[in-house]
């Protein structure tokens, strides 16, 4: 599978781009991102998004998104979240006050976007892939993934503190190849990462003891202003004797 990387970071900022993750080109995991990386042809190829939660850095250019292909798009978007995501996208987005409900324009019958209630550990397959969510740990309701195809698997562990749930899943994995892993904070802001359950470098040191695959290992959702600190923690960090990576150093790889 191919994965173009156009936003990793735990928000926006110059030289900062919040969470959204491009698979083969149709598929997005969040909408942290979208029209400032895309070509307004590329962004009209998006068929699904599966969203990993309801913050604002992980559905902010979703609205945009709806204006820029409006002409262009032939089908609806399907939207992919758990119910509490997807009460919270309609409740407080597409609300007709925050930003028009384009679910029913231009009209009810043929809306931009129609919406998909997923459940944890239950496995959705879209163009190939398959999209496996995995209850996490986060302030509010929040799923990472298992992605995978024929060729390979990838963990995401979306926003989260230290939780067993995705070592569970990528032990389980016969052919990962990589993780993404929640590092917001540094090591002296461990009670913000504490109450705002995010992790530091300290924090996943702990975690990687859990996983017992030999794989890529790359950190996220750096939070604004941090990348510096944060990127000489990450590369202090080792698994199976590899450093671990700061994804935002990615535009895209193959899995």
């Amino acid at each position: 599978m191919k994965l173009r990387v156009l936003g990793c970071d735990g928000g926006r900022g110059l030289g900062y781009n919040s969470t959204s993750l491009l698979f083969n080109d149709h598929i997005l995991v969040d909408a942290g991102t979208i029209q400032s990386e895309l070509t307004l042809e590329e962004a009209s190829k998006i068929t699904d998004i599966f969203f990993t939660h309801s913050h604002l850095d992980h559905l902010v250019d979703l609205p945009f998104l709806f204006d820029a292909t409006f002409e262009s798009r032939k089908e609806p978007l399907r939207l992919h979240g758990t119910k509490h995501t997807i009460d919270a996208l309609m409740k407080h987005i597409f609300n007709d006050t925050i930003w028009p409900n384009f679910s029913k324009l231009p009209t009810a019958e043929k809306g931009q976007f129609v919406t998909h209630v997923i459940q944890a550990d239950n496995v959705y397959d879209v163009a190939g892939l398959r999209f496996t969510p995995i209850e996490v740990s986060h302030t509010v309701p929040t799923v990472g993934f298992k992605i995978e195809d024929d060729n390979g698997a990838l963990i995401f562990s979306g926003d989260t503190g230290p939780v067993d749930s995705i070592w569970d899943a990528a032990n389980d994995c016969t052919n990962l190849e990589a993780v993404i892993l929640d590092l917001s904070f540094p090591v002296s802001e461990q009670g913000v990462a504490d109450l705002s359950k995010h992790m530091t470098a300290s924090d996943v040191e702990v975690e990687l003891k859990k996983l017992k695959v030999d794989c890529d290992v790359y950190a996220f959702h750096y939070k604004v202003g941090l990348a510096s600190t944060l990127e000489v923690q990450t590369k202090q960090l080792k698994h199976f004797g590899k450093e671990v990576k700061p994804l935002r150093h990615f535009k895209e790889m193959i899995i």
